[in-house]
Order: C-alpha cells, then structure tokens, then sequence
C-alpha cells in the first residue's frame, strides 16, 4: 500500500517536473501547448475520496500556476476535471462503479485496454484544454485561434499522456 504512495508521488513529481520545466515552454506552430499533469487526475482510482480528488486537482494546478504564471487558471481547470473524473471513467473507461473488484483499478491502457483508455484519456485531456483556454482568453471573439489552442494542445497532450502510459504500463508489468 504505501509502495503504491510512493510509486504515484514519484509520478506526480515526475509529471510536474516535466511540465514546468519543459511543456510549459514548447509551442508547436506558437498553438499546441502540451498539459500532462492532467494525466495524474485521470488516473487516480476509483476509490479515491471526491475530497482527495478536488484536493490533488487543486494542489497540482496551483503549483502549475505558480511556474506559469497563470493565476488560478490551471488550479480551476484541474479541480474541475477531479470532480467530473469518476464520471468520466464510469461512462468512457468501461469501469462500473458497483463493482467491489474494479473499485481501486487506477485506469490505464493495460487495466482498460487500449481504446477505452485512449477514448477516457481524450475526453479529459479535452475538456482541460476547452476550460483552460476558454478561461484564458475569456471571449468569443478569436474563436479560431482558441479552437486551433484546443485542438493542438489535446493532440499533443493525449499523445504525450500515451506514450507515458505505455512506457508506464510496460514498467509496471515487468
């Protein structure tokens, strides 16, 4: 059990590190902005307490905001796909909820299997990139170029997301 503690902080720290000190600086085309701390929301268990889930949200996007300089923005967005995680999984990762041995799978290609993690993973990633965007500009009126920041930034994001999922999944399963 604590392994398991030990095992996902790492990842945390490993997810941040990445991020702050190289995703938050790489602008494909000046548009796609990759976010992959997204990816610890998305795959923590089931049995996670909502609390615990708003509470991570929160932390990993302030820490976020606070290398960015995006005030309070990332903070929102992540706490906001905390809260509609569980959802999120029950509808689109094939986990049902009343389900006592599913309980504490932490979603992943190799517990969900490959499509319904990658249909889970795009979503998430998606609906962080729509809130996240939609906050950063605030208007309707560049509509083209927030579309052209969602769309790249998922992309990249759910590309990323999958590469360390495998590498993750492959690591594990040794």
């Amino acid at each position: 059990m604590i392994h398991t503690h030990i095992r996902r902080i790492g990842l945390l720290l490993l997810l941040l590190a990445m991020q702050v000190l190289i995703f938050n600086h790489v602008h494909i085309l000046g548009y796609a902005t990759p976010m992959i701390c997204v990816y610890f929301i998305l795959t923590l268990p089931l049995s996670t307490s909502r609390c615990a889930k708003l509470l991570w949200g929160f932390g990993i996007g302030l820490v976020q905001d606070m290398f960015a300089n995006t005030p309070g923005m990332m903070a929102a967005t992540l706490t906001l796909i905390a809260f509609m995680q569980p959802r999120l999984l029950t509808l689109l990762g094939g986990i049902d909820k009343d389900d006592e041995q599913e309980d504490d799978i932490a979603p992943s290609i190799a517990k969900l299997g490959a499509l319904p993690f990658l249909r889970y993973a795009f979503v998430g990633v998606l609906l962080q990139c729509l809130f996240f965007y939609l906050l950063e500009v605030f208007s309707i009126f560049d509509i083209s170029n927030t579309l052209i920041n969602i769309g790249g930034s998922t992309a990249f994001s759910l590309l990323i997301i999958w590469f360390i999922d495998s590498i993750r999944s492959n690591f594990v399963h040794r």
